[in-house]
């Protein structure tokens, strides 16, 4: 989550993650994977043994269901994974993510149903990981903390005491 320096952070936010019109967001995402993974390639991910950490499968309970996320990675410096909400047996949402390596940043692109939105990772903690988009409605800031088996994340509004969603996951072995 090293994202470099204060002043760099809201330039590559700006650049990469402001809102995008919804018919433009396939074209966005297309353009993401032609222009930016080559450029990610040629970089060299720093070493961080927190993202080998989150390969796997992760689940726990969330409300009436179960909420999962599924990481592998692609290669140094990119990892992608899928959420899942099942309530009764069935998927009720599904959520891609990638987390890469570009321009000096760790990023946290999420796709729904909602659209493509991007993170960039603003904590300096080794053991925590929180990426922010100050210009996206909700979430703002996402979270993960990985000790052991046990993954703690969340999501929020970006305010210290306001809205806060909290996922408590272990790894399936």
């Amino acid at each position: 989550m090293i994202a470099g320096s204060v002043q760099v952070r809201p330039a590559v936010e700006h650049l990469f993650c402001s809102n995008i019109p919804d018919p433009m967001k396939h074209l966005f995402a297309f353009l993401c994977v032609l222009f930016l993974l080559p450029a990610t390639f040629a970089q060299q991910a720093p070493l961080d043994p927190w993202t080998e950490q989150l390969v796997g499968r992760w689940e726990g309970p969330l409300g009436a269901g179960t909420y999962a996320e599924e990481w592998h990675k692609v290669q140094d410096g990119t990892y992608e994974g899928t959420a899942r909400m099942t309530q009764g047996g069935k998927v009720v949402s599904t959520e891609r993510m990638r987390l890469t390596w570009f321009a000096g940043s760790w990023l946290f692109i999420a796709s729904t149903e909602h659209g493509i939105t991007c993170f960039v990772r603003a904590s300096d903690r080794a053991d925590t990981w929180i990426f922010q988009n100050r210009e996206h409605d909700f979430p703002q800031r996402i979270g993960y903390t990985i000790k052991g088996d046990v993954l703690s994340a969340w999501i929020d509004d970006g305010k210290d005491n306001g809205q806060r969603m909290d996922f408590h996951l272990a790894r399936l072995k």
